[in-house]
């Protein structure tokens, strides 16, 4: 029982260490990554609250009305297994989410990144 106790710990002090986000008590503003990891291809959206920005993601792609058509055609043949909603970069109040997206986008297509 005392070993258990400390396994369980020990994953939750992992999911606060991987998943920040999801455990902040004030919502983190950024840009949120959809990666197909079949292909690496990758899709950035922007959010006032990335908590809120992954669930509403997730709930959209698995109802089959996310925005990006390509991006929700490939998500239901491949499945949820095979692609990755993860916080991509987290910004400060000040700063302004649609010039981070540009800039963001425009750095991975420098780096010769597949997008949707």
């Amino acid at each position: 029982m005392y070993i258990h106790r400390h396994i369980l710990y020990y994953l939750a002090m992992e999911l606060h260490t991987r998943h920040p986000h999801l455990y902040a008590s004030k919502a983190q503003r950024g840009l949120l990554c959809i990666r197909n990891l079949q292909t690496n291809r990758m899709h950035l959206a922007k959010g006032e609250d990335l908590a809120s920005l992954i669930k509403t993601t997730r709930f959209t792609l698995d109802m089959g009305t996310y925005p990006h058509p390509v991006l929700q055609a490939e998500y239901e043949a491949l499945g949820l297994e095979l692609f990755s909603i993860e916080v991509y970069q987290r910004a400060d109040d000040h700063e302004d989410l649609d010039s981070l997206l540009e800039a963001s986008l425009e750095r991975l297509k420098q780096e010769g990144a597949s997008l949707y």
